[in-house]
């Protein structure tokens, strides 16, 4: 099981130069010893902040907990944070509907991922309308790919996330005009969940390339 730290910023003007090296040459590899792999970057296109996102992958709880509180990291992020700002993170634990072995890089994709909060007292209707109705829905379209679920388990903004993979981002648009798919996110936000929000992302440069985090 993947456990995922999202890490989320913006570059402070002016310094990008210095940026692109430290997040190449120091960050992404020394988190990579302490036992955080990098799977993911993305810009955000639409949608709230911070702009930029780093997706960490951990094998269980404890290897998080143990690099989290590793001197290494802090002063990692101690350097991070003199060329960054409006620093977010978060933990992310699959929420078990969707089945895969774990988290892994996807190149040259856009995401168009839903984050909410279920309302009270709603946690097992809402997961017999996820796995009965607005899985089956989602799978059906096929320029869409069902790729996460995610229960956020410490920090961001919302409880849930729902993540949708496309290969192009005019799919999208045609995702968000869809009949089925609009039928059910209205009765999603209507019936079970609340703090609806959504934003569209897109990757950063090639994952095998140093330019990893670059724009």
């Amino acid at each position: 099981m993947s456990i995922l730290f999202i890490q989320n910023w913006d570059i402070i003007h002016g310094k990008d130069n210095e940026y692109k090296s430290f997040i190449n040459d120091r960050y992404i590899p020394e988190l990579a010893e302490l036992g955080l792999i990098a799977v993911g970057g993305y810009y955000v296109e639409v949608g709230f902040g911070p702009r930029i996102i780093g997706v960490f992958s951990a094998e269980s709880h404890d290897v998080l907990s143990n690099v989290l509180a590793d001197k290494r990291f802090k002063n990692l992020l101690i350097d991070l944070k003199s060329i960054i700002y409006n620093y977010r993170a978060s933990v992310l634990e699959p929420t078990g509907a969707i089945k895969r072995r774990g988290y892994t890089i996807q190149k040259g994709v856009w995401k168009f991922n839903q984050y909410y909060d279920i309302l009270p007292g709603m946690k097992k209707a809402y997961a017999d309308f996820v796995i009965n109705e607005h899985l089956p829905t989602m799978q059906k379209i096929d320029y869409v790919e069902v790729t996460g679920g995610w229960n956020v388990v410490l920090g961001g903004v919302s409880e849930i996330i729902a993540e949708f993979t496309f290969k192009d981002p005019v799919d999208i648009g045609r995702l968000l005009l869809n009949e089925d798919f609009r039928r059910i996110t209205t009765k999603l936000k209507n019936e079970f969940v609340t703090n609806y929000m959504s934003r569209i992302l897109r990757t950063t440069e090639r994952f095998d390339e140093p330019r990893w985090f670059r724009l």
